[in-house]
Formats: structure tokens, C-alpha cells, sequence
């Protein structure tokens, strides 16, 4: 408490509420777009009834898997046999298709072969890549073109695009792109994830194989997940960025709307119980695992008033990774993650940054020099810049 009998806090919320900036007069615009969409999925999208069977879910949380999470997501030293099939050129890169065989099988023979995407950018030899994870329930590849791929290729970057298991190609015959991929049969729900990761693995392997020496990780919303669990699985990921991610699935099945529908499924089966839940699903929770990529290699981007990947969830996954560079924004989770001023303003700069220092650390040579610091919030032109070595600061306090 201050001398005034107000305690630091309420001061803080105060002061904020009598700037009143032009992002928090757009608050209900950002709420309520999330709403809607989360309104639209539950009542149009809605996926069909999975049930938990048995006690399976159990051996699951196993501590070994904890222990040494390669032994979960196996895929070190494993190299796909890859075939590519040269497509056409977007934004000055010559586009591949790319396929290869899954290395962990499901049930469902379509996902079972790995298909993705790769823009080998044609104006920047040896341009570091980007492995982009993608979010749950993505239609069009046209859609993560313009939202990341473009933007990526004039940042500098290739980009590999890797489909997610039951999404784009590999969606079983019958069901909508990502239908199956969360549902309230929660030891498919891992093996989906853990197939997820695998092939993300697989695919970096073989990336490695033919000379790319540099990769990095861009994870959002569901794709955010399967990326983090990545970085817990390698250390060589030249930066990880996620961006309206949290520390589990649990949280937005549990803690918001858009859980609706599986949490009508989960009590059907029994399952509808936080403990077990969090049990069966700790091994696909990136705030179950720790990084071993280091943390000034890791940049997360989250939206304050975001209704999906709630901030309390994205703080725990923050101090569970020992607190890395955490920039909140004045959005939602669409509006965060598909607008240019949001989640990629203050990616790509980090992104930048990371490969400029891990390209002259691979050739033995000094630092880059000191710049300065840049704006706090920067116009979609105007990228902050990062000094080498730096962990930005965590901006802001993230409540919604």
C-alpha cells in the first residue's frame, strides 16, 4: 500500500485508464471479434463426438517422457525420404511440394504422409528458413501465404510450410481440415500432437541434410503449441517465436467458449475433470516441458484481450520457461495473429536478429555493433530492432 492508501496496482490501472489510448478504445472491437468467431465454430464447425475409452489415458503421463521428451517425440537423427515436385514462384521464391512418410503413423492413412510447402527465396542466397507451424483448423494455403509466407520472403527468409496432421491434404476422407485434431478423445488428441511434432522434427532433419544450417521456428495459436514442444525436444533452433500460444490445450477446452462442444464430450466420457485432463495432456502442454533452446532465442507475442489463449495462460507458460522476451499487444487472438501491426511487427524483427547473431557466431566472428533502442509501439514499417545478446523486457502487464 502507498502512503495514500492505494497499492501499487490500483495506481497502475488507474494511470492506464486515464491515457486511454486508441487500442483500448478498440478493446470491445477486439473482444467481440473473438466471440463471434468462437460463436461461429461452436455452432457451425462443430466436430464430431469422440469419446475417451478405458484407462489408456494413464500411461501417458509417464515421467520418463518429462524426463528426456526426445523419448516421446522420437525423431533424432531421423532423416525422411523426401520427395519434392517443383510447383511454381511466390513473392521471388522458386515453391516445392514436398512429401514423405510420416515417422509416426496413425489410424487415419491420409495423415500418415507428411505434406508441406517450401519457398526458397530466389533473392537471398543462404537465407536462413522459417519453419512456420500453423493454427488449428486452417482451409487454404492461400490464407498462410499472404498472412506469413509473403511477409517472411521479404523479411529475408525461406519458409517451410508443413501441413499438420489431419489438416489441408491430410484430412481424412469425410471430415472438415483439423476436425479430429482436438477432441474429447484425449489419447488421440496426444498422438495427433505428438505425430505434429514428429514430423516438424523430421522435416528440420532433412532441411539439415541438404546444407540449410539455419532454421527457425514460428509457432501461432495451435501451431504455437507444436512448436514449443519442439523446442523442448532440439537445441538448435536458430529462434522460436510463438504468438498467441499458451501453456496448454487444457486451458482453452476448459476456460473458454470455444471448449463448449468437447467439454460436452469429455463429461459424456467421464473425462470432464481438470486433474485428469491435465494429466492426460501434460505431455502436449509446452509449460509441462522446458526449452532447451536458450531463452534469448525465444520471443513470445500475445494479445491482452484475447478469448482464446487467455493472458493468465500465456503468463504461466512465460514464468515456466523462466520468464524469455514476452510483448503484449492490444489485440484479440484473430486480431493479433492475422493483422500487419500485429504478432509479425515484432516477430520478424526478432527473427532477424537471431539469425544475424547465430550466422556470425557459426563463422567465428565478433558481435554486431550496439543500435538503439526502438519505439514502443511501432508502425507495421517501423520494426523495433534488437541488440544482440539482449532479452527484451516483458512489455506490459497482459491483463485482459
Amino acid at each position: 500500500m502507498t502512503a495514500g492508501g492505494k497499492d501499487h496496482g490500483t495506481q497502475e490501472r488507474e494511470a492506464s485508464g486515464a491515457r486511454r489510448t486508441p487500442d483500448s478504445l478498440l478493446r470491445p472491437l477486439h473482444v467481440q471479434l473473438d466471440n463471434f468467431r468462437i460463436w461461429y465454430k461452436i455452432n457451425y464447425e462443430r466436430g464430431r463426438i469422440l469419446a475417451t475409452r478405458g484407462e489408456a489415458w494413464r500411461s501417458l503421463d509417464t515421467p520418463s517422457f518429462f524426463a528426456r521428451p526426445g523419448s516421446f517425440y522420437h525423431a533424432e537423427g531421423a532423416v525422411p525420404q523426401v520427395t519434392e515436385q517443383r510447383l511454381c514462384s511466390v513473392g521471388g521464391a522458386a515453391v516445392t511440394r514436398f512429401s514423405f512418410p510420416t515417422l509416426h503413423p496413425l489410424r487415419f492413412p491420409e495423415t500418415n504422409l507428411a505434406v508441406g510447402r517450401f519457398y526458397r527465396n530466389s533473392r537471398v542466397p543462404g537465407a536462413p528458413v522459417v519453419l512456420v507451424s500453423h493454427g488449428w483448423a486452417h482451409r487454404t494455403v492461400r490464407t498462410i501465404e499472404h498472412l506469413y509466407v509473403k511477409p517472411f520472403l521479404r523479411s529475408g527468409f525461406s519458409v517451410v510450410f508443413l501441413a499438420h496432421p489431419l489438416h489441408f491434404e491430410r484430412t481424412p476422407r469425410g471430415t472438415f481440415s483439423g476436425e479430429l485434431t482436438v477432441s474429447a478423445d484425449v489419447v488421440l488428441t496426444v498422438e495427433v500432437f505428438r505425430q505434429g511434432v514428429i514430423d516438424m522434427l523430421g522435416a528440420a532433419n532433412w532441411l539439415r541434410s541438404i546444407g540449410e544450417s539455419h532454421i527457425g521456428l514460428v509457432g501461432y495459436s495451435l501451431g504455437g503449441y507444436l512448436a514449443g514442444l519442439a523446442a523442448a525436444v532440439r537445441d538448435d533452433w536458430t529462434f522460436v517465436v510463438l504468438g498467441g500460444t499458451g501453456d496448454s490445450p487444457v486451458s482453452p477446452i476448459l476456460d473458454t467458449s470455444l471448449g463448449k462442444n468437447i467439454r460436452e464430450d469429455l463429461r459424456a466420457c467421464q473425462m470432464l475433470d481438470r486433474g485428469r485432463l491435465t494429466r492426460a495432456w501434460k505431455i502436449i502442454s509446452p509449460g509441462a516441458l522446458r526449452p532447451l533452446v536458450p531463452r534469448e532465442r525465444i520471443l513470445l507475442v500475445a494479445g491482452r484481450y484475447d478469448r482464446i489463449m487467455l493472458p493468465t495462460s500465456v503468463r504461466r507458460l512465460w514464468n515456466a520457461w523462466q520468464r524469455p522476451a514476452l510483448h503484449w499487444l492490444s489485440r484479440g487472438h484473430y486480431t493479433l495473429l492475422a493483422t500487419n501491426s500485429g504478432f509479425l511487427s515484432h516477430a520478424v524483427p526478432f527473427m532477424r536478429e537471431r539469425a544475424r547473431s547465430g550466422a556470425l557466431s557459426s563463422a567465428a566472428s565478433p558481435p554486431p555493433p550496439t543500435v538503439p533502442e526502438s519505439p514502443e509501439r511501432p508502425s507495421a514499417r517501423q520494426w523495433p530492432t534488437y541488440r544482440s545478446g539482449d532479452r527484451p523486457a516483458h512489455t506490459g502487464p497482459g491483463g485482459s
